[in-house]
């Protein structure tokens, strides 16, 4: 680390010195140099090496700890925080299921119920269905590294979809199984996003404790022609999900 203190700090360079530490901190970090719980060096030992004041380094590390990068252990120190699965969300119709396994992440689905049944008056009034008609209902957990990182509860449409119900969501991703069984594609959808303090039954099923902010979602998604075909409510915690979303002025 001498020598990389050389390479890191440059007391002459315009750029403050709390951001270049914190630029070499997220370039080990990104190379995987540093991997998950790589714990850091003490405060005093590593302001020692880099040659840099306990503030100066306090104020480094507080960015990367807010930006999610790095995080504190009361008694123990400074770690390299576990990466957020990072969802864009916020600008393509993916599934959850979709971009975890785009960024290779490893996950396992618990169906916890799966039934048919005549729906509230708002999720009817949402399919435009008469009181007979009857929908797809699912609660499902998602697991990353046996660790519960997300609560699903989905509607769906049977009518659009018939014999979904007989699917084995364990195996099989919702929207892959909506565009199987309607023989179409979903085209375009609807979320909103809010942050939301967990009630009792999602935090027993995050492993969670009541009130822990978590980023909650609404959804509705439609097939051509206007069709709403599925409505979903989503509890991701926030410690484990980032959004993004790319932006472009004209």
């Amino acid at each position: 680390m001498m020598n990389e203190k050389k390479v890191v700090i440059d007391k002459n360079n315009p750029v403050p010195i709390y951001r270049q530490i914190t630029d070499w901190i997220r370039e080990k970090v990104t190379t995987k140099e540093w991997e998950k719980n790589h714990q850091l060096l003490a405060e005093e030992d590593l302001a020692k090496q880099l040659e840099v004041s306990r503030g100066t380094l306090r104020k480094a590390l507080s960015i990367l700890i807010d930006e999610g990068i790095l995080i504190q252990v009361q008694g123990k120190g400074t770690f390299v925080a576990e990466p957020k699965v990072l969802q864009p969300f916020g600008q393509e119709l993916i599934s959850f299921a979709e971009s975890m396994e785009r960024e290779g992440i490893k996950f396992e689905t618990k169906v916890l119920e799966k039934r048919v049944i005549q729906p509230k008056q708002s999720i009817r009034e949402k399919f435009s269905l008469t009181d007979e008609q009857t929908v797809l209902y699912l609660k499902r957990v998602r697991y990353i590294d046996d660790e519960p990182v997300i609560v699903l509860e989905n509607y769906v449409n049977i009518n659009l979809c018939q014999g979904i119900e007989d699917v084995e969501f364990e195996k099989m991703h919702l929207f892959a199984a909506i565009e199987k069984f309607s023989k179409g594609k979903i085209n375009f959808g609807f979320r909103q996003f809010e942050a939301r303090g967990l009630e009792e039954e999602q935090a027993q099923l995050l492993a969670s404790v009541i009130g822990m902010p978590v980023l909650y979602l609404e959804q509705m998604t439609y097939l051509d022609e206007f069709k709403p075909v599925e409505i979903s409510y989503v509890w991701l915690r926030s410690d484990k999900y980032s959004l993004a979303s790319y932006l472009q002025r004209d």
